[in-house]
């Protein structure tokens, strides 16, 4: 069995646009009422989420209250509802997607020239309404042949199209306009995002056996997909949540999936897991005990504390420092932390991972007493050293403060920008540099310390980054500001191919100038992996799912075990 993934599949540009401008103005303007001129996008999970965070839906303009901040949808509004809003007294935030303002142009420039407007689309598309009031309030909306045949005759005609258009249907409506009128001036506006998630569909149809479509039953893209799968005969599920997925789906061999513009990418993720647990059941008894132990050491970050224990092995090795109990501390104390930070957070993880809440929620009593059991484990096990003991207890203390609210300042640690990217990799390289001398000399360390704390850091550091870009547009919708928001997602790509190319640098000087060739160039065939992984992630050619998520922490696993060997 195979499960492919479109690689057009989420948001388009525009919409991902619109959302990212509503997300920063909710958090921008935290003392004034925020909203959206109805949903701005078709995704409930979104609008739900969007609640959260404080921002409201107006249906109408004049609702808006005076000083309040309303933000315009990517699909546009008529030209009066503008004028409307600030008569109102309220700001505007112009979110319309820029090929939309694009088509508004064109109408506006060719209806000066008294040429009748055709727009191709649905007539009570939030889209073609704010369209038709370019050319005021004239323009002719047609969606198929049959309403062509309808038309009066003129002399001039523009015919331009809604951007979420079937490209196929416009075109056979734009030659049969030709056909009827003297001079017909054609502007293909379906956009190339939307031309490009049509024919992907229809690419993978071909190959696939039945086809899932992720998005809102009220997203008209969304559901022009569902219609052109099925016109290519194939077997179409049209779903909002992983929840809706049948059963049935594990008797087919090649699974396509593929999601509308306003599909946030961590739902298309959900799908893919729920896909993978469906399809699972069918493999032989090993297969699925493997495949659920993985899921579970993922789910409950056991396999992030393994990574982070692999780090204080390789920092132990960096060092020269004979192998102690400072490993399995570093695991204990991380499996407690990132577990009991995931219990107080379940809110959040209810919205972006239900299936992940109603585990923990089964099992919250358990895994409190795991979370408890290694902390006291840790400390039993650093009180060797009362250094190493005072270590441990601050960081226990820091860490259980991450998701509560500060009282004097007002403030959660985990809402700070870029907290999360930068407070895990410093407890890490911490752990793995200057901990393990703690146990053994108390309060000596020696100047090679430092640097492996600075090299473990990086390392952390890719892995952190990694991991919350992967879960970008979640941390967006939560209120979180990562790196990757701070920076954008292209610029930390970027800075991560940089980062594991000057390590891959330090490697290989570190090789020669110490001799030591079996030890550090192993770890730049890791490295280079890794870098192809990014790749792979940023291009989209490797779907997200349960071995995505593995390579990850598998990175540092892996340089750990060869430290280790």
């Amino acid at each position: 069995m195979k499960i492919v993934l479109a690689k057009k599949a989420g948001f388009c540009f525009g919409v991902k646009r619109a959302v990212d401008l509503v997300f920063k103005t909710a958090r921008k303007y935290k003392d004034r009422q925020v909203f959206t001129l109805g949903p701005i996008i078709h995704n409930p999970q979104v609008l739900e989420l969007l609640e959260r965070q404080g921002v409201h839906i107006l249906e109408r303009p004049e609702q808006a209250p005076a000083g309040s901040i309303v933000v315009i949808r990517a699909h546009g509004v008529p030209l009066e509802v503008k004028k409307r809003l600030g008569q109102q007294g309220a700001i505007v935030i112009d979110a319309t997607c820029p090929r939309v303002v694009k088509v508004q142009k064109i109408i506006q420039q060719f209806y000066k020239k008294h040429y009748q407007v055709v727009i191709v689309g649905e007539k009570e598309h939030p889209e073609v309404k704010g369209l038709v009031s370019y050319a005021n309030n004239e323009a002719w909306v047609v969606t198929n042949l049959e309403e062509v045949e309808k038309l009066p005759q003129v002399e001039k005609v523009l015919v331009v199209a809604q951007t979420t258009q079937n490209e196929r249907t416009f075109e056979e409506i734009a030659a049969r306009l030709k056909q009827r009128y003297k001079e017909v001036k054609v502007f293909n506006t379906v956009c190339n995002a939307t031309h490009n998630r049509q024919e992907e569909v229809r690419r993978l149809a071909r190959q696939a056996d039945v086809f899932v479509v992720v998005g809102g039953r009220i997203s008209g893209n969304t559901r022009r997909l569902v219609q052109i799968a099925q016109g290519c005969g194939i077997k179409t599920y049209h779903i909002e949540t992983e929840a809706e997925l049948p059963e049935e789906i594990k008797n087919f061999q090649r699974i396509a999936v593929t999601a509308g513009a306003s599909t946030p990418y961590w739902l298309i993720r959900r799908v893919i897991y729920r896909i993978e647990d469906i399809i699972t059941q069918r493999k032989p008894f090993l297969w699925r005990f493997f495949y659920k132990f993985l899921k579970s050491s993922l789910s409950t970050n056991f396999w992030a504390a393994l990574a982070g224990a692999s780090l204080t092995i390789l920092g132990m090795r960096l060092n020269k420092i004979p192998l102690d109990q400072a490993p399995v501390i570093t695991f204990f104390y991380l499996w407690a932390m990132h577990l009991l930070n995931h219990l107080t957070d379940l809110k959040n993880t209810y919205i972006t991972d239900p299936t992940r809440f109603g585990f923990y929620r089964r099992f919250f009593k358990i895994f409190v007493g795991i979370g408890i059991g290694c902390i006291a484990f840790s400390l039993a096990l650093s009180a060797t050293s009362p250094m190493a003991l005072g270590c441990i207890l601050l960081l226990t203390v820091l860490g259980l403060l991450y998701n509560v609210e500060i009282p004097f300042f007002k403030v959660k640690l985990k809402y700070l920008p870029g907290s999360k990217t930068i407070f895990v990799p410093l407890t890490w390289s911490f752990l793995g540099s200057f901990f393990p001398f703690f146990l053994k000399t108390g309060v000596h360390i020696p100047l090679k310390a430092v640097w492996s704390f600075f090299y473990l850091f990086g390392l952390a550091f890719i892995r952190t980054c990694t991991y919350d870009l992967v879960d970008i547009q979640g941390d967006q919708m939560l209120g979180k500001e990562t790196l990757p928001i701070v920076l954008g997602e292209r610029k930390n790509f970027k800075l991560l191919y940089l980062l594991i190319l000057i390590f891959i640098g330090i490697n290989t000087g570190c090789a020669f100038a110490q001799r030591r060739l079996g030890l550090f160039i192993p770890y730049n065939l890791v490295l280079a992996a890794f870098f192809l992984y990014l790749w792979q992630i940023e291009h989209k050619y490797l779907r997200p799912g349960l071995l995505s998520d593995i390579l990850v922490d598998g990175f540092l696993i892996l340089m750990g075990v060869w430290a280790l060997i």
